[in-house]
């Protein structure tokens, strides 16, 4: 016998319901509610069903290989990217766990959307039964929307936080809440210690985290930007499609996820290790006479990391830091994630959207803008056949809305091209595209004095006669501009690019991302060097 019931659950619209506050607190306690729904609220609905104890929900993740549903009642298929699969051997149980487990969410999580689909699944033919199984899924999605939250009634207030109605007191506001931000308040209050006790190795009771934007790096009164930062794995939905067996299924979705918590737990490791050139990169002192200008600490004295995850599983991660440090921490997280080994044996790749906003910017914007990024960054990856990671970046100046391709075009585009060359590839190859190329150029650029280099900003967007009229000034004092391969003679700042296959051949600058970089880069990045095993600094 090969034949059970298979759940599928699918979690809907998780970023419009972590992202919903400007509050980080809020928004880290949301996250945590998420990861929650898959572990202790599943682990309860199944005590409540089967009056026993699984021995573990983990079981699946400990001996991948077996499949113990035809000896125990239920059995945890995989968890993973917002996705639990569970077989049952009988139909009226499975029934019975999603009213249990549903029930609880509402209490537990207000707010939080699931579908699920139901149908008998054939083990001995893996692969289309669960084709057939997400072909359910995506049509109970899209079919039934349920009711989450208390509906709003004309006789109570209006949280002002979510919009909804003023149903429970919460001690720490000290005022009625919605159950939605209630909820998420709770759950902040748990994840903070959580977080802490799971990195303790590295931290060292040193360093910590903080659920406040204005702690994560920046100079209180002088410099207020935050880089928001999405970032997902390449192709990932094409290869645990191709999963032909439970077994491969599970293996994959183990090593993705441990790739992910390696990933981060490096760079929370290169983090610690340099945080002196970081935060003397950001401007901070810690023998400065102006306490705002030394390291911020918390109430034990413990040094606040510029950086706090707040999406961490799958091949899905965002975090949020300092807004010069987006780009950098992007970098490193991705090349930590592509040296990490999958049983597939194919190689990890993925691609970063950094959207670089002021910390009054809304929060829930600033997200968006940065799932914009990556989509866009995997869209050019695409186009252009490659397989690498990609990296695409903003600046938001706050004055422009809309899309980010309503953005780019309507406030990017000059009379000569384009202003930006965007994405890049995070490569050190010859490429117009290589992002270790663009360091290397913006930290050429940088040895320009500061009026030339707002100089070169503003000629960019003239005519074609004065970016020439730049360019010949330049040699003339003996001041080189940096070049492109293949571009060592143009007398212009803007080209002809291969990647556009229009009747009219676009022109395009990549000198404007420099300026960019050189302002939203940490300069001790700048100068970075791998070495063997050994960064060096010169």
């Amino acid at each position: 016998m090969s034949t059970c019931y298979s759940v599928l659950f699918d979690t809907v619209s998780i970023q419009n319901y972590i992202f919903q506050s400007n509050k980080l607190k809020e928004n880290l306690g949301a996250s945590f509610l998420v990861e929650k729904v898959y572990l202790s609220y599943l682990e309860k609905a199944i005590k409540e069903i089967f009056n026993e104890t699984i021995n573990s929900l983990n079981d699946w993740k400990k001996n991948p290989e077996k499949t113990m549903i035809f000896e125990r009642p239920v059995e945890i298929g995989y968890i993973g990217g917002g996705n639990a699969l569970l077989f049952f051997q009988k139909k009226n149980k499975a029934e019975e766990f999603i009213k249990t487990f549903t029930r609880n969410l509402l209490i537990k999580a207000p707010g939080i959307t699931t579908a699920i689909a139901l149908k008998p699944f054939d083990l001995d033919n893996f692969t289309e039964h669960r084709t057939e199984l997400d072909l359910l899924l995506q049509k109970n999605k899209y079919s039934f929307l349920p009711q989450t939250v208390i509906p709003q009634h004309g006789i109570t207030a209006e949280c002002t936080k979510s919009g909804l109605s003023m149903d429970i007191w919460n001690e720490t506001k000290g005022k009625y809440v919605s159950c939605v931000i209630n909820a998420k308040l709770k759950s902040a209050k748990q994840l903070h210690n959580i977080i802490h006790e799971k990195y303790k190795k590295i931290l060292k009771e040193e360093f910590c985290f903080s659920d406040i934007l204005d702690d994560l790096g920046g100079i209180k009164n002088e410099d207020s930007h935050i880089a928001i930062v999405h970032i997902d794995g390449n192709s990932m939905r094409k290869r645990f499609n191709s999963m032909n067996s439970l077994y491969k299924m599970r293996s994959l979705s183990i090593d993705v996820d441990n790739a992910t918590q390696n990933a981060f737990s490096g760079l929370l490791e290169h983090i610690v290790d340099h945080y002196t050139d970081i935060m003397d990169s950001l401007g901070f002192d810690p023998n400065s006479e102006y306490e705002y200008r030394r390291y911020p600490k918390n109430n034990k004295n413990e040094k606040i990391l510029p950086i706090r995850p707040i999406i961490l599983g799958g091949d899905d991660i965002t975090f949020v830091c300092d807004g010069k440090l987006g780009l950098h921490f992007s970098k490193l997280f991705i090349k930590n994630f592509e040296k990490q080994e999958v049983r597939d044996k194919k190689t990890l790749s993925a691609c970063a959207g950094v959207a670089i906003t002021k910390t009054s910017y809304p929060f829930y914007r600033g997200y968006i803008l940065a799932e914009e990024l990556c989509k866009n960054a995997k869209k050019v990856r695409h186009n252009e056949g490659d397989e690498g990671s990609y990296i695409d970046f903003h600046v938001s100046s706050g004055g422009f809305s809309g899309t980010l391709d309503q953005i780019r075009s309507n406030n990017y585009k000059v009379a000569q091209g384009c202003l930006l060359y965007r994405p890049y590839k995070l490569d050190s190859g010859e490429s117009p595209r290589s992002f270790e190329r663009l360091l290397s150029n913006s930290k050429q650029l940088s040895q320009f004095p500061n009026n030339k280099i707002q100089q070169l900003r503003d000629v960019l967007t003239l005519s074609e006669e004065s970016t020439s009229q730049f360019v010949h000034e330049m040699k003339f004092r003996n001041k080189t501009l940096p070049k492109l391969p293949g571009l060592e003679d143009i007398d212009n700042l803007f080209f002809q690019t291969p990647h556009y296959n229009e009747e009219k051949p676009k022109k395009i600058t990549p000198y404007s991302d420099m300026i960019e970089l050189i302002a939203y880069y940490p300069k001790y990045a700048f100068i970075q060097k791998e070495c063997s095993n050994e960064t060096i600094y010169s």
